[in-house]
Protein backbone atom coordinates (compact mmCIF):
# COMPACT_ATOMS: atom_id res chain seq x y z
CA UNK A 1 0.00 0.00 0.00
CA UNK A 2 2.63 2.23 1.10
CA UNK A 3 4.37 1.48 -2.52
CA UNK A 4 1.38 2.21 -4.63
CA UNK A 5 1.23 5.73 -3.03
CA UNK A 6 4.69 6.43 -3.13
CA UNK A 7 4.28 6.14 -7.41
CA UNK A 8 1.02 8.44 -7.26
CA UNK A 9 3.24 11.30 -6.22
CA UNK A 10 3.50 13.68 -8.93
CA UNK A 11 6.29 15.90 -9.60
CA UNK A 12 4.78 18.59 -7.70
CA UNK A 13 5.13 16.98 -4.75
CA UNK A 14 8.56 15.79 -5.20
CA UNK A 15 9.30 19.98 -5.61
CA UNK A 16 7.29 20.49 -2.32
CA UNK A 17 8.80 18.30 -0.37
CA UNK A 18 12.47 19.37 -1.86
CA UNK A 19 11.43 23.11 -1.00
CA UNK A 20 10.42 22.54 2.57
CA UNK A 21 13.14 20.66 2.89
CA UNK A 22 15.82 23.02 2.01
CA UNK A 23 13.73 25.99 2.31
CA UNK A 24 16.67 28.08 4.66
CA UNK A 25 18.91 27.53 1.74
CA UNK A 26 16.64 28.20 -0.84
CA UNK A 27 16.24 31.61 1.09
CA UNK A 28 19.67 32.36 1.58
CA UNK A 29 19.87 32.04 -2.40
CA UNK A 30 16.78 33.88 -3.19
CA UNK A 31 18.18 36.91 -1.06
CA UNK A 32 21.55 36.72 -3.05
CA UNK A 33 19.69 36.90 -6.10
CA UNK A 34 17.43 39.46 -4.92
CA UNK A 35 20.76 41.36 -3.20
CA UNK A 36 22.58 40.91 -6.97
CA UNK A 37 20.11 42.54 -8.35
CA UNK A 38 19.98 45.67 -6.07
CA UNK A 39 23.67 45.84 -6.55
CA UNK A 40 23.28 45.83 -10.76
CA UNK A 41 20.71 48.40 -10.25
CA UNK A 42 22.32 50.65 -8.16
CA UNK A 43 25.61 50.22 -10.08
CA UNK A 44 23.45 51.34 -13.30
CA UNK A 45 22.17 54.28 -11.26
CA UNK A 46 25.62 55.42 -9.96
CA UNK A 47 27.28 54.97 -13.18
CA UNK A 48 24.90 57.09 -14.76
CA UNK A 49 25.18 59.89 -12.03
CA UNK A 50 28.73 59.31 -12.34
CA UNK A 51 28.58 60.11 -16.13
CA UNK A 52 26.77 63.12 -15.76
CA UNK A 53 28.90 64.66 -12.85
CA UNK A 54 31.75 64.06 -15.52
CA UNK A 55 30.41 65.64 -18.22
CA UNK A 56 28.84 68.51 -16.56
CA UNK A 57 32.19 69.25 -14.77
CA UNK A 58 34.24 68.95 -18.38
CA UNK A 59 31.43 71.31 -19.71
CA UNK A 60 32.59 73.74 -16.95
CA UNK A 61 35.94 73.48 -18.01
CA UNK A 62 34.99 74.32 -21.34
CA UNK A 63 33.23 76.98 -20.02
CA UNK A 64 36.24 78.61 -18.34
CA UNK A 65 38.30 78.48 -21.28
CA UNK A 66 36.42 80.51 -23.42
CA UNK A 67 34.57 82.47 -21.83
CA UNK A 68 35.31 86.48 -22.75
CA UNK A 69 38.28 84.76 -24.30
CA UNK A 70 38.55 87.92 -26.82
CA UNK A 71 39.64 89.86 -24.45
CA UNK A 72 42.68 87.80 -23.27
CA UNK A 73 46.31 88.28 -24.42
CA UNK A 74 48.60 85.24 -25.58
CA UNK A 75 49.78 84.95 -21.81
CA UNK A 76 46.36 84.76 -20.42
CA UNK A 77 45.27 82.33 -22.75
CA UNK A 78 48.26 80.12 -22.38
CA UNK A 79 47.28 80.40 -18.34
CA UNK A 80 43.75 79.23 -19.61
CA UNK A 81 45.27 76.59 -21.56
CA UNK A 82 47.21 75.06 -18.57
CA UNK A 83 44.73 75.41 -15.91
CA UNK A 84 42.34 73.47 -18.41
CA UNK A 85 44.76 71.08 -19.22
CA UNK A 86 45.07 70.41 -15.65
CA UNK A 87 41.85 70.00 -14.41
CA UNK A 88 40.78 67.62 -17.50
CA UNK A 89 43.79 65.24 -16.15
CA UNK A 90 41.13 64.19 -13.31
CA UNK A 91 38.70 62.49 -16.46
CA UNK A 92 41.40 61.25 -19.32
CA UNK A 93 41.40 57.58 -17.96
CA UNK A 94 37.65 57.35 -17.38
CA UNK A 95 35.65 55.07 -19.69
CA UNK A 96 33.04 55.90 -21.71
CA UNK A 97 31.92 59.29 -22.58
CA UNK A 98 33.64 61.12 -20.04
CA UNK A 99 36.68 59.78 -21.11
CA UNK A 100 36.30 60.81 -25.24
CA UNK A 101 35.00 63.95 -24.26
CA UNK A 102 37.56 64.96 -21.82
CA UNK A 103 40.60 63.76 -24.28
CA UNK A 104 39.52 65.28 -27.31
CA UNK A 105 39.14 68.66 -24.77
CA UNK A 106 42.66 67.83 -24.44
CA UNK A 107 44.09 67.36 -27.60
CA UNK A 108 42.62 70.45 -29.34
CA UNK A 109 44.15 72.41 -26.33
CA UNK A 110 47.84 70.36 -27.15
CA UNK A 111 47.26 71.13 -30.76
CA UNK A 112 46.87 74.76 -29.79
CA UNK A 113 50.20 74.94 -28.00
CA UNK A 114 51.88 72.97 -31.07
CA UNK A 115 52.28 70.36 -28.23
CA UNK A 116 51.45 67.29 -31.34
CA UNK A 117 52.85 64.71 -29.60
CA UNK A 118 50.58 64.92 -26.68
CA UNK A 119 47.34 65.91 -28.88
CA UNK A 120 48.24 62.83 -31.22
CA UNK A 121 48.34 60.63 -27.43
CA UNK A 122 45.03 62.59 -26.64
CA UNK A 123 43.23 62.06 -29.74
CA UNK A 124 44.36 58.11 -29.93
CA UNK A 125 43.09 57.72 -26.31
CA UNK A 126 39.78 59.27 -27.65
CA UNK A 127 39.38 57.01 -30.43
CA UNK A 128 40.02 53.72 -28.08
CA UNK A 129 37.38 55.31 -25.23
CA UNK A 130 34.64 55.52 -27.98
CA UNK A 131 35.40 52.95 -30.23
CA UNK A 132 31.86 52.85 -31.42
CA UNK A 133 30.82 55.91 -31.55
CA UNK A 134 30.55 58.74 -34.29
CA UNK A 135 33.36 60.28 -32.71
CA UNK A 136 36.43 57.83 -33.48
CA UNK A 137 36.78 58.29 -36.67
CA UNK A 138 37.07 61.87 -36.10
CA UNK A 139 39.66 61.34 -33.62
CA UNK A 140 41.88 59.03 -36.17
CA UNK A 141 41.76 61.69 -38.85
CA UNK A 142 42.81 64.57 -35.77
CA UNK A 143 45.43 62.28 -34.37
CA UNK A 144 46.73 61.25 -38.34
CA UNK A 145 47.24 65.51 -39.04
CA UNK A 146 49.25 65.52 -35.99
CA UNK A 147 51.79 62.69 -36.91
CA UNK A 148 51.99 64.46 -40.01
CA UNK A 149 52.72 67.81 -38.20
CA UNK A 150 55.79 65.69 -36.17
CA UNK A 151 57.01 63.96 -39.77
CA UNK A 152 55.55 60.64 -38.57
CA UNK A 153 54.07 59.90 -42.08
CA UNK A 154 53.80 56.28 -41.43
CA UNK A 155 51.58 56.72 -38.41
CA UNK A 156 49.65 59.71 -40.16
CA UNK A 157 48.87 57.07 -43.45
CA UNK A 158 48.13 54.51 -40.51
CA UNK A 159 45.44 56.90 -39.21
CA UNK A 160 44.39 58.13 -42.41
CA UNK A 161 43.50 54.76 -43.72
CA UNK A 162 41.45 54.41 -40.22
CA UNK A 163 39.44 57.12 -40.57
CA UNK A 164 38.93 56.58 -44.42
CA UNK A 165 37.58 53.10 -44.07
CA UNK A 166 35.23 53.78 -40.59
CA UNK A 167 31.51 53.57 -41.93
CA UNK A 168 29.47 56.75 -42.51
CA UNK A 169 32.42 59.23 -41.04
CA UNK A 170 31.25 62.68 -42.82
CA UNK A 171 34.69 63.19 -43.62
CA UNK A 172 35.56 59.89 -44.93
CA UNK A 173 36.28 61.60 -48.24
CA UNK A 174 38.83 64.57 -46.83
CA UNK A 175 40.37 61.21 -45.24
CA UNK A 176 40.95 59.58 -48.41
CA UNK A 177 42.44 62.66 -50.37
CA UNK A 178 45.13 62.90 -47.11
CA UNK A 179 45.96 59.25 -47.60
CA UNK A 180 46.60 59.31 -50.68
CA UNK A 181 48.54 62.56 -50.05
CA UNK A 182 50.53 61.40 -47.65
CA UNK A 183 51.52 58.12 -50.27
CA UNK A 184 52.70 60.91 -52.77
CA UNK A 185 54.79 62.45 -50.29
CA UNK A 186 56.43 59.13 -49.40
CA UNK A 187 57.02 58.55 -53.01
CA UNK A 188 54.27 56.13 -53.24
CA UNK A 189 52.83 56.82 -56.66
CA UNK A 190 51.30 53.65 -57.62
CA UNK A 191 49.51 53.48 -54.24
CA UNK A 192 48.83 57.54 -54.07
CA UNK A 193 46.96 56.90 -57.35
CA UNK A 194 45.42 53.93 -56.00
CA UNK A 195 44.01 55.70 -53.21
CA UNK A 196 42.84 58.84 -55.49
CA UNK A 197 40.74 56.60 -57.36
CA UNK A 198 39.00 54.66 -54.49
CA UNK A 199 37.60 58.08 -53.53
CA UNK A 200 36.82 59.06 -56.93
CA UNK A 201 34.99 55.96 -56.97
CA UNK A 202 33.37 55.66 -53.41
CA UNK A 203 32.57 59.85 -54.14
CA UNK A 204 32.60 60.89 -57.91
CA UNK A 205 30.34 64.17 -56.45
CA UNK A 206 32.74 64.89 -53.84
CA UNK A 207 34.64 68.27 -54.47
CA UNK A 208 37.77 66.03 -52.93
CA UNK A 209 37.05 63.76 -55.99
CA UNK A 210 37.44 66.51 -58.55
CA UNK A 211 40.73 67.09 -56.97
CA UNK A 212 41.89 63.50 -56.57
CA UNK A 213 41.13 63.53 -60.32
CA UNK A 214 42.94 66.37 -61.28
CA UNK A 215 45.94 64.54 -58.81
CA UNK A 216 45.75 61.07 -60.72
CA UNK A 217 46.21 63.45 -64.07
CA UNK A 218 49.06 65.31 -62.66
CA UNK A 219 51.08 62.04 -61.49
CA UNK A 220 50.03 59.82 -64.99
CA UNK A 221 51.33 63.26 -67.44
CA UNK A 222 54.52 63.63 -65.28
CA UNK A 223 55.29 59.61 -65.60
CA UNK A 224 55.21 59.10 -61.55
CA UNK A 225 52.32 56.92 -62.22
CA UNK A 226 50.85 54.98 -65.00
Amino acid sequence: MVQKIAEKRTASDVLGDFIFKNRKGLLAFCSLVVAAAVVVVVAVAVGEKNTKAGLEKIDLISYELTNKSAELDESAIASRQDSALKALAVFTSKSGIVGVRSNMLAAELYFQKKDYSSASSAWLMAAAKGKKSYTAPLALFNAAVCFEELGDLDKALENYKAASEAEDFFESAHAKFSLARVQEAKQDYSGAVASYQSLVDSFPSDSWAKLAKSRIIDLKNSGKAE
